[in-house]
């Protein structure tokens, strides 16, 4: 709960969610399940458990490690041209 929330508001910010979302779906598929549903589902914990046959507090603590992974990802500044 300590992460901030992901929020976007541009093209570019929307394609660097989209490709941290790809690169955590290699890294992790149920981490990217959980927060597609979450994000893109609209679904709260409990369900997002019912559909993916886990338990709430499992969601939770999931869903609380997938947004730490892509804030961690997204925080990362690309290096300039030149350095």
């Amino acid at each position: 709960d300590d992460v901030p929330d992901l929020a976007v508001s541009g093209d570019a910010e929307i394609m660097a969610v989209d490709e941290a979302l790809v690169e955590l779906q290699e890294v992790d598929e149920e981490l990217a399940k959980i927060v597609e549903l979450r994000f893109f589902g609209g679904l709260e914990h409990d369900e997002i458990a019912a559909a993916l046959g886990v338990s709430n507090a499992t969601v939770r603590r999931r869903f609380r490690i997938a947004k730490a992974w892509l804030f961690r990802r997204l925080s990362k500044t690309e290096p300039v041209d030149g350095d």
